[in-house]
Order: C-alpha cells, then structure tokens, then sequence
C-alpha cells in the first residue's frame, strides 16, 4: 500500500445508488408521460432538476480524478447535479458551506433569535410560486423584527430615540415539510437586540428584551398588510399545479387544540410565529448548528425507503404530535412530491437585512473580520527568479490573477 494511502481515509458518498435515485431512475420516464397526457409537459426547471437528481453521482456522467505525486495514489469524485430543491447531497453541501459562510464571514459574535413564520393554509402553496409576493412578505417580516427590535432596545434601555439604532436579520426560504410535502415557510435569524451609533462613531450592541405576544401580534399585522394587498390571481402551470396537488395528498397534524402551544408561539391573522429559539453568537459552534438547521435539505438519504410493491416510505426526523412517525406513498406521488419543491429559477433562497444587507454603510464595520495572514515565509535557499531546485516540477497551472 503507497505510504499516504488510508484505509479509512476520504470515500465519496454513494449518492447514485440512494433509494431515492433509484426511484427517480426508473419511474421518471413513465411519470414525464403520464403528466404530459393528463396535464401538459413539466416546466424545463422542473424537469431538468430531477434529470440532474437521477444522474447526480453517475461515474459515468463524468468525474475527477486526482493523484498523490508522491505514491500515486488516486482518488475518483463523480461529479453532482448542482440541485437547489431535492438532492440531499448537493444541498448538504450548500448547508455546510453556507452555514460556514455566515459563522465565519457574516454573523457577529451577539445574540440571535429565531422568529418563524408559517401558513397553515393555500398561502403556504401560493407562495411556493408567486415569487413578488414571497419577496414582499420576506421583507416586510424583517422589516417588522427589526423594527421591534430597535423599538424593544429604546425601551429597555431609556434611549431617546431608534434613529442611531441597527439590527440585521438573516431569511431563509423553506419549502416542505417533514413528509415531503410543499410547505413554504420562512426562517429568519435576526440579532436579538441592535447596534447604538453612538457619537464618537463607535457602535455598541444592547439586547432587547424577549418578545410579548402583543409585540408579535404587531409584526403579524405588518405582514397581514402585504397579503391583504395582494392580487388573488396566479398563474401556474398546469402539470405543475397538477403535481402540487398530489403532493398536498398525505397525513395531517393533529389539531393544535389537542397539546398545549410551544413558548413563545402566537398565531393570528391566519399565520403561526414563533420566536423561542436563541443562540448566544460567542458560541459559534451552536450558531452553526441553527444556520445548518436553516439551511438544511428536504430529507436524507437514509429516509426515504424503497418498499415493496412499488411503495416509497419518508421517515421524519421526529414524530409528528399525532405520533406519526413516517408517509408511505406510491411513486408517482413520490415523484410529485419532489417536483413541488423544486424553487423557481431566479429567486434566492437566503436573503439579507439590515446591518447584513451588502448595501448597508455599518456592515463592514459589524461582520467578522477576516483571519489574520499567515506568517510569512522563510527565504528560500535559492533565488526563485535565477533558477528553481532540480527536485522542484513546474507547475501545471498558472494563477488566473498572474500575468
């Protein structure tokens, strides 16, 4: 065995052989056509996901190849579909580096809380395509928190005013549910306080005090604003609305009559909040777990289970509080399922507010600032302009930014 080569060491994940691809494989064809003679042809997006989820991880679709100059041994890495609404491995993947991207380079060491806004109810499936009006609830939401926020501080702390006060909020757009079923709700994870100007220009954070119904009422209403407002009508394809529909087909929660409501849990105006969650910013490896929970992908490889007779089973992480545990479901609903959560081109599914936002003047002064540089390297033994060592090969690239 080469001397660097592992026993244990890095193996690719088997994405293509995962129940779920497997599925997609073999019933995609026959769900395309049965779709197209009762509703039309599935929108290319659409279409082109799933294609992708099926090939994702296929040796034969392409791969890289790496070698150890020194002992030559290799490594295959298949290439991914690059999914933004079903594949497991390609948005794990975007978890962990956006999650990292926002510990490292966005969030700052402060409080945070998670507010999470639900529609129980058609607006949860409206919004999963009527892109203007998912924009205008998102930033009104954020609008909303960080006006309570900045209200709550003034308050809590005797200022005269929330003009030299700043807060951020991080949103994120989900879109199913634990069955698989589309489920458009909104995660935002905004400071749990704000950050004073004072007037020799330094800023100082102050936490607010946590939420009161009455506080959550009001962020509510402002966004009941933005929905009463909108226009009843929608567009939607109909193949696609067609798979929506078997995609709402399934278990139901139990009515929230029968368990008493989680703290901090308000529901008013035909919408749930909730606003329990908080992290402390210092500890970073618990502010990463809440943005890989934000930013998590509809189910895992291990959860969705081939059975027989053509039926597919969906485990949930945690049981529902009817004590169901898990959806069975034929595969073309299986396949319906995935369409529905498949986004609409050109809409981003984590937006920035406030202090966070690219444009606001404060942010470069309140994200992390970036590591420090490594030391600097020792002189080398030998003038690399004059000539380089015998032993030293040249490189196969050049840096893009050389000339």
């Amino acid at each position: 065995m080469p001397a660097c080569a592992r026993p244990f060491g890095y193996v690719p994940r088997q994405t293509h052989e995962c129940d779920a691809a497997v599925l997609v494989r073999r019933h995609l064809a026959e769900f395309l056509e049965r779709c197209e003679e009762r509703a039309g042809p599935l929108p290319a997006f659409v279409k082109a996901e799933l294609e992708g989820f099926a090939g994702c991880g296929d040796f034969e679709l392409g791969f890289v190849r790496t070698c150890c100059r020194s002992c030559g041994d290799e490594l295959r890495v298949p290439f991914s579909c690059k999914s933004r609404g079903c594949c497991p491995s390609c948005m794990g993947r975007r978890m962990a580096g956006g999650a990292a991207l926002l510990v490292d380079h966005v969030l700052p060491a402060v409080g945070y809380r998670q507010w999470v806004l639900s529609f129980p109810g058609p607006m949860a499936v409206r919004l999963g395509y009527d892109a203007p009006l998912l924009a205008a609830i998102a930033g009104r939401l954020a609008r909303a928190v960080m006006q309570d926020m900045r209200r709550s501080v003034k308050q809590q702390h005797g200022l005269a005013s929330v003009a030299s006060l700043h807060a951020g909020v991080v949103t994120v757009v989900q879109r199913f549910r634990s069955d698989l079923g589309l489920y458009v709700h909104l995660h935002c994870l905004a400071t749990d306080g704000a950050y004073e100007e004072q007037g020799d220009g330094e800023l100082r954070f102050l936490p607010a005090p946590p939420p009161t119904p009455e506080r959550m009422t009001a962020v509510l209403a402002q966004v009941h604003e933005v929905i009463r407002a909108a226009d009843d009508d929608l567009d939607l394809d109909p193949a696609l609305a067609a798979c929506v529909q078997l995609s709402l087909a399934g278990p139901r929660l139990a009515p929230a009559s029968q368990s008493a409501p989680p703290p901090m849990t308000l529901s008013a105006f035909g919408m749930n909040l909730h606003a329990a969650t908080t992290a402390d910013g210092r500890d970073r490896k618990q502010l990463e777990r809440i943005c890989r929970y934000l930013l998590r992908p509809p189910f895992a490889h291990d959860a969705v289970t081939a059975l027989p007779g053509g039926r597919v089973r969906v485990s949930f992480k945690a049981p529902w509080r009817s004590g169901t545990a898990h959806a069975d479901m034929d595969a073309h609903q299986f396949l319906a399922r995935l369409c529905a959560l498949v986004p609409p081109p050109g809409f981003h599914m984590t937006r920035y507010y406030g202090v966070f936002a690219s444009h606001h003047r404060l942010r470069e002064r309140v994200i992390p600032k970036p590591a420090a540089p490594p030391p600097p390297q020792l002189p080398l033994a030998f003038d690399p302009a004059e000539s380089s060592p015998p032993s030293s090969p040249r490189p196969r690239r050049i840096g893009w930014a050389k000339p």
